[in-house]
């Protein structure tokens, strides 16, 4: 019963915050210059071992290595929306395809698979990180992973994770049709669109977990002067 009750809310916390569904629209945009379906297609399925092996490690070392560098996951955040800030600028400015369109051209002789392999570090950031695996996908992790640990539950915790990553894939693979359906202009026009929702997005990350620093700075510097 213990091991029903973890994966359904492992499950239901993950499956929110990745948002397989929600975030089609974002990997439309990235995607969108890909020459061919196939290198489309390729590109959402490796997606999801990386996506994956992301996860995995923020479960088992996330709060370690940020813990290390002495960076707080308000801190990791607003990094990530600095990084969410640059993209949608250029996604609004219409240049964000530039430095893909070269190594997944049609014209060139490598495989789909070879092109997707390519492009796909193109797309860590923010692709991976932070749109599927942000802040609280990362604090999310850490807590499941560290209760996976304790009462023996490692495999359930990784196979929530599979089947999470399985529908991203899938939820990906579908929006190759709904590319089809826009066409090049109805794409550009959604970048854009979408360019000026995740800079709200991205403004919003910034606003919130820099009160969230502000907070814990005054917090921390008035109880040491209480202290003093």
């Amino acid at each position: 019963m213990e091991q029903v009750s973890f994966f359904i809310a492992f499950f239901a916390a993950l499956f929110a915050i990745a948002n397989p569904i929600g975030n089609v629209p974002f990997f439309i945009m990235y995607t969108a210059d890909l020459s061919s379906g196939r290198i489309h297609h390729a590109v959402a399925i490796l997606l999801g071992p990386v996506i994956f092996a992301t996860i995995l490690l923020c479960m088992f070392f996330g709060s370690s290595v940020v813990s290390f560098f002495g960076i707080s996951l308000p801190a990791f955040q607003i990094a990530g929306a600095i990084i969410l800030i640059t993209i949608a600028m250029s996604m609004i400015s219409g240049t964000h395809t530039e430095r893909v369109h070269a190594a997944t051209s049609s014209s060139s002789d490598i495989t789909p698979w070879k092109a997707a392999e390519v492009f796909v570090p193109t797309v860590l950031a923010p692709l991976v990180i932070p749109i599927y695996v942000g802040a609280a996908t990362i604090t999310a992790s850490v807590l499941y992973g560290h209760q996976a640990i304790a009462d023996g539950l490692l495999v359930t915790a990784i196979g929530v994770v599979a089947i999470v990553c399985l529908l991203i894939v899938v939820c990906n693979l579908v929006s190759d049709a709904l590319m089809r359906v826009l066409g090049k202009q109805g794409l550009e026009i959604v970048v854009r669109v979408f360019g000026i929702i995740l800079l709200g997005i991205a403004v919003q990350m910034f606003a919130e977990d820099a009160g969230d620093m502000a907070a814990t700075f005054i917090q921390t510097h008035l109880s040491g002067g209480a202290g003093a």
